[in-house]
């Protein structure tokens, strides 16, 4: 037997009255990282933007990205090291040096610094480079190279032409265009505004948490000693949480949760409210886990080819492995309103996060949605697989589902907007 307490608001949250509202520019980006990104083993479905160095190996981007060469799928404005991987329906563009072994490079790779490319491919469009390039054993399959210092090509082929600045070097190479020494050769990259948009989205996630809460948290507790006694939750028993239900009926609809109750492990996350709702879920804590937590929403009862008969997403069955179509996700929004140190595992998370201070700690789970942080790690965690050898924890998943890429109706006192013609003024800043 369940006892429920409602939370209905918590006091240090400030309250306003709503007002319109325009979705930050991070959210066209599936994962928007300030600062640093370390990944392995892992990939970021839609387009991937990191303001600081990007170090990945094992890693796709833009699996599931139209195909689109011109513009990019991952931005970077620190150094790029990528080892073993591919960057898919898009070019690359980096503010510093990049290192890539055994990469392919569906688009152009655009660099504002030294490039090496070794093994691995450019498909189509060649490298753009503000500084040295070395190709080695690897080729452009359909591009030229452009840079504005030496260009060196070794047991390497070029489908295409050259133009260096300084000095060419060709060993046991080739190349089908011409080859051009231009003194004046410039190369601009032309990359994001990552401190702009930076400063803009973290600003939106604190008036996210400024609007009135008019949306209902309600905790259901179970007695750990008698799971037939009622119990009443608060402090005291927070271990025993069993479930977190997320309740609203308006269009736009906000919660307020604190940290603790939210990092309780082994509970289950309820969201009852319709498809076509945008519901944010501001948590308050400078220190939030999330993980052994299963998501269910209240309109199904019944298996279908998205949810199992209980309710719960399919995907969180591993032996299913279905994929639902984001109708359920792409209108929720958890904002980690003052969190500075976030560890997202072992749970895959339905709807996007938003955490602008804080370092993520992510690993062996997934988001289903936009990922948006100040910097992302991967510890160093030991898993047991199903044979009980043991293995590190890949970095976790983002799927490409997006905050706001849903229908619904304009609400009396606020409106979210998003698409292209809404969103703010799309930031751009020359490289050099």
């Amino acid at each position: 037997i369940l006892y429920t307490a409602v939370v209905a608001a918590i006091a240090s949250a400030p309250q306003v009255s709503a007002a319109k509202i325009e979705l930050s520019e991070a959210f066209n980006y599936n994962a928007f990282i300030f600062n640093s990104y370390e990944g392995e083993r892992s990939d970021v479905e839609g387009t991937l933007a990191v303001g600081g160095n990007l170090t990945v190996e094992d890693f796709d981007v833009g699996l599931l990205l139209p195909t689109d060469l011109s513009s990019s799928a991952l931005y970077v404005g620190g150094d790029l090291s990528y080892t073993r991987g591919h960057v898919h329906a898009g070019q690359t563009t980096v503010s510093g040096m990049v290192t890539a072994k055994n990469v392919m490079f569906d688009g152009a790779l655009n660099s504002g610094n030294t490039t090496t490319v070794t093994y691995g491919s450019i498909e189509n469009g060649g490298i753009f480079s503000e500084g040295d390039v070395t190709l080695e054993k690897a080729g452009i399959n359909n591009g030229d190279i452009q840079s504005e210092q030496s260009v060196t090509i070794r047991e390497a082929g070029v489908n295409g032409s050259i133009t260096y600045g300084t000095t060419l070097t060709v060993d046991n190479a080739g190349y089908t265009g011409s080859a051009v020494q231009s003194p004046s050769n410039t190369v601009n990259v032309d990359n994001l505004d990552f401190n702009s948009i930076a400063a803009e989205v973290t600003e939106q996630s604190q008036e996210f948490a400024s609007m009135d809460v008019n949306g209902t948290t309600t905790l259901s507790c179970t007695d750990a000693s008698d799971p037939n006694a009622r119990v009443s939750c608060n402090d005291s028993n927070i271990n025993t949480l069993d479930t977190i239900v997320f309740s609203g009926n308006d269009d736009v609809n906000i919660y307020s949760i604190t940290s603790d109750w939210f990092s309780a492990d082994n509970k289950s996350i309820v969201y009852d409210f319709s498809t076509t709702s945008y519901n944010i879920i501001n948590v308050y804590g400078e220190s939030v886990e999330l993980f052994n937590t299963g998501f269910f929403n209240t309109a199904f009862t019944q298996e279908n080819e998205y949810f199992r008969e209980n309710g719960q997403y399919r995907d969180n069955d591993n032996n299913v492995g279905q994929r639902h179509d984001g109708r359920y996700t792409n209108n929720i929004l958890f904002n980690f309103v003052d969190a500075v140190d976030l560890t997202l595992h072992s749970v895959g998370v339905k709807g996007s996060v938003l955490a602008p201070y804080a370092e993520l700690s992510f690993y062996n789970g997934h988001v289903d949605g936009n990922v948006i942080a100040n910097s992302l790690v991967t510890p160093l965690v030991e898993l047991i697989n199903d044979q009980g050898g043991t293995y590190n924890a890949p970095t976790g998943q983002v799927n490409n589902y997006r905050f706001g890429a849903i229908d619904v109706s304009e609400p009396a006192s606020i409106a979210i907007l998003f698409g292209a013609g809404c969103l703010m003024l799309t930031r751009r800043r020359k490289t050099s």
